[in-house]
């Protein structure tokens, strides 16, 4: 995808104080938008990467870059949430969660390099905390930009927000969201989650396999199933029929006012729904 902007004329830089501003990066790229106190769109843009694997020192390195050099990521704002697309997370229930010991039970099943910051938020009226890793100087460059204003989340925690705010009781869900080299899962039932992970994919296939066995360890029949899935490729025809030889009911979950608002063929308003949702969350 190439470089795609959009600012609204009402859009006024020293109005910035009152307006929130959301960050999504990912080894896809950087996106950013802004929304006024109404909820108003007023600036959308995505500007590719093209990093030729998953290297988090480079990603980081023009993350920072790549904010340094956009005047409206320069403003201070009012809010401003920094979604990391970062495949180590984890999704701890409250009652194992303790700030003493929660380092010691990520690096359990996730490395904890020494020079991370261990990072949490608990999930709204849920009983679970989303907890990640970041590297300490991206997380003091974030700070020293943005100061008291900054959240930094994973692009885990507004999916999640939205999958349990979404969900009908009695009824199984799968929710997946899917990232440019991992997708995250979440099975839900009786409002309960399941089931949560992130896993690594290389084609539709790997994705279905993954939702099947998934259903499977849930001991979930997919007769009664609603499948939800959003992110990186969901919109093409050959992404839907693909998936719906194995899976059921399946919606996409789409962004239609950004649409609407920027004109451009290549643009998948799946893949940014939870960056320009992140603002509703709290």
């Amino acid at each position: 995808m190439q470089n795609i902007t959009y600012i609204d004329d009402s859009l006024k830089q020293e109005n910035a104080s009152q307006y929130i501003l959301s960050i999504r990066h990912a080894t896809d790229g950087l996106s950013f938008c802004i929304h006024d106190g109404n909820n108003r769109l007023l600036a959308f843009s995505f500007q590719p990467f093209h990093l030729s694997e998953s290297d988090e020192n480079a990603l980081i390195a023009q993350t920072i870059q790549a904010i340094g050099n956009e005047p409206l990521l320069n403003l201070r704002y009012k809010k401003v949430y920094v979604l990391s697309c970062n495949r180590n997370k984890q999704l701890v229930p409250e009652e194992f969660f303790n700030k003493n010991t929660i380092a010691d039970l990520y690096h359990l099943s996730l490395p904890l390099p020494s020079n991370h910051v261990l990072l949490y938020r608990k999930i709204p009226n849920k009983n679970y905390y989303l907890v990640e890793a970041l590297p300490r100087h991206f997380i003091q460059f974030l700070n020293n930009r943005y100061a008291s204003s900054l959240i930094v989340v994973n692009s885990a925690y507004p999916f999640i927000i939205y999958s349990l705010s979404n969900i009908l009781f009695n009824t199984p869900y799968l929710f997946i969201d899917i990232h440019e080299q991992y997708f995250d899962m979440l099975i839900s039932r009786n409002d309960k989650i399941s089931l949560f992970n992130t896993y690594t994919f290389h084609s539709v296939h790997d994705i279905a396999y993954y939702a099947l066995n998934g259903l499977e360890h849930c001991l979930l029949d997919k007769e009664n199933l609603q499948s939800v899935i959003s992110g990186n490729g969901v919109n093409k025809s050959t992404f839907i029929n693909s998936m719906q030889k194995y899976i059921p009911n399946i919606s996409i979950l789409n962004y239609a006012p950004l649409s609407q608002l920027v004109k451009h063929n290549e643009l998948n308003n799946s893949m940014f729904i939870h960056l320009l949702n992140i603002h509703k969350c709290e």
